[in-house]
């Protein structure tokens, strides 16, 4: 499986920073005080990113194959 090159690549993407905004407010929750974006998307990406990035590949194929071809 091919990872980001840099973990900032997790940040260009809009599901995983929707990811990371949950995650945000789920420790800030846990913690009682506000977690900063930086810390909750680090936190995040080392946790959760490898899995997600793979479970979104998996998604991404599924739908290809129900994708109808047009120059058939």
């Amino acid at each position: 499986m091919n990872i980001p090159h840099s973990r900032y690549a997790f940040l260009k993407d809009p599901e995983a920073l929707e990811e990371i905004r949950k995650h945000k407010w789920l420790e800030s929750e846990k913690k009682g005080e506000e977690v900063g974006f930086a810390t909750a998307a680090l936190d995040w990406i080392n946790t959760y990113g490898r899995a997600w990035l793979s479970w979104k590949r998996r998604q991404e194929r599924f739908a290809n194959t129900f994708t109808f071809n047009s120059q058939l």
